[in-house]
């Protein structure tokens, strides 16, 4: 037979309770995501602190003047920049989600007003939090590749030979004084000329003014 709908099923005997607990979780959850954003805020506050002592830039174990490399050294000055810039960008969005706009009443103001505008107010402060996650990833990665390629570009860089300082006398009582090495065949030599009848060799940490 057509033209018969069928009987309406009861909903679920708790079904006003998951109603009730729904209702209380739209209304809760711009409260979690602004305590979301405003935890995240002192986390890239932490981060900030950190990239001010990036090794590159500061004082750690390597900084910009020991990289070898001119243009590698550029690379890490834009880098730099762009790890501040991503930075301050997730401080930014990460207040905006953390204190977004305020609610306003007005004289018609309702309770499905009300739910309407702490729907918005959610949306716009999660969208806020996703900028502030991703460019304070971005701002951690690049401050991890700065360094890591200060290391590696130190790292990569030829040791330069001991060299020791000198003062060789030689027969005649004349002195000089250099850097002592030797030539393929063994003899001494000082600042890099072989040294002859060489009659007494004083080590020095530096040469004396002449």
């Amino acid at each position: 037979m057509t033209g018969l709908s069928r009987p309406h099923e009861p909903g679920p005997p708790d079904a006003a309770e998951w109603d009730k607990a729904a209702i209380t979780f739209a209304t809760e959850q711009l409260t979690r995501v602004r305590a979301s954003a405003t935890a995240w805020t002192g986390t890239v506050g932490t981060l900030l602190g950190l990239f001010g002592a990036v090794a590159v830039v500061g004082g750690g174990t390597t900084k910009l003047a020991d990289v070898p490399d001119p243009a590698l050294r550029w690379v890490i000055v834009g880098l730099v920049a762009v790890a501040g810039a991503l930075a301050g960008i997730s401080v930014v969005t990460g207040v905006r989600a953390a204190q977004g706009a305020s609610l306003r009443t007005s004289d018609n103001w309702s309770g499905s007003a009300y739910r309407a505008a702490v729907v918005s107010n959610t949306a716009d402060a999660l969208d806020w939090l996703r900028w502030a996650r991703w460019t304070g990833l971005g701002a951690a990665l690049t401050v991890f590749s700065i360094g890591l390629l200060g290391l590696i570009s130190v790292a990569a860089q030829p040791s330069k030979p001991a060299t020791s300082t000198a003062v060789v006398v030689d027969q005649a009582g004349t002195a000089r004084c250099g850097s002592i090495g030797r030539t393929a065949d063994g003899r001494l030599t000082v600042n890099g000329t072989p040294a002859a009848n060489v009659r007494d060799i004083t080590p020095v940490t530096a040469c004396p003014a002449s």
